[in-house]
């Protein structure tokens, strides 16, 4: 995801829709069979590189971004959710990092388009010593949206598969405002694309050194 800071400075645009629609009336999937990838398909490569770790023990599956092992983003689930539990790398290769008190992402089962609003979460931002930055944690209230797509075009080495679409949109609580992000995940391959306004990542090739994840720069992780 983006910069908290540049969200913020950005919320100007309204009604920003993804590139791909809702497939009509799906069957419920289990959202981890899309956000768990096979391990054979990583690391991977494109115009972003990234490698998923995953801790089944923990119910995480993480991602190292632009081959740095202190750069990632881990989500969990439960039988409920999958939750947004930290983000370890913000933009311009910063030792911040930040995590969310709501933090819920996405159904574990998705069936149809599913929606949340969140308006009472709070960003908890952390400075390179791990200390809680108070100008920055603040209120940070956001919406999702998630549905299947059938045999979405992932391009690259994955072809053609079903994906699961996530809309993230943190807003401005007076306004309303908000510059969407949208994510995609195919099935059997995790994570493969992002895209917010004009911005596309996508790392849909097989290739790149196996950068592993430094857990030790995770401020207070949780158990």
């Amino acid at each position: 995801m983006r910069n908290w800071c540049a969200i913020f400075t950005v919320l100007t645009c309204c009604g920003c829709s993804a590139s791909t629609a809702p497939s009509p009336a799906e069957t419920s999937v289990d959202v981890v069979d899309f956000l768990v990838g096979d391990a054979s398909l990583w690391p991977r490569i494109g115009n972003h590189y990234s490698n998923q770790i995953l801790d089944e023990a923990r119910h995480e599956v993480c991602w190292v971004k632009y081959a740095n092992p202190r750069r990632f983003e881990c989500w969990r689930w439960d039988d409920s959710f999958v939750y947004h539990v930290v983000d370890h790398a913000i933009d311009g290769d910063s030792n911040e990092s930040y995590s969310f008190t709501d933090g819920r992402w996405l159904p574990r089962h998705l069936s149809g388009t599913w929606s949340l609003d969140s308006p009472a979460n709070r960003v908890t931002w952390f400075t390179p010593s791990c200390q809680r930055d108070a100008v920055k944690s603040a209120g940070f209230p956001y919406r999702q949206r998630a549905w299947l797509v059938k045999d979405r075009d992932a391009g690259g080495d994955l072809g053609f598969r079903d994906t699961v679409v996530l809309e993230y949109a943190p807003y401005d609580a007076a306004s309303g405002r908000s510059v969407p992000e949208y994510f995609y995940f195919g099935r059997g391959a995790g994570w493969y694309g992002w895209q917010r306004e004009s911005i596309d990542l996508f790392f849909n090739r097989r290739g790149g050194p196996t950068v592993p994840m430094n857990r030790s720069v995770w401020c207070e992780p949780p158990a």
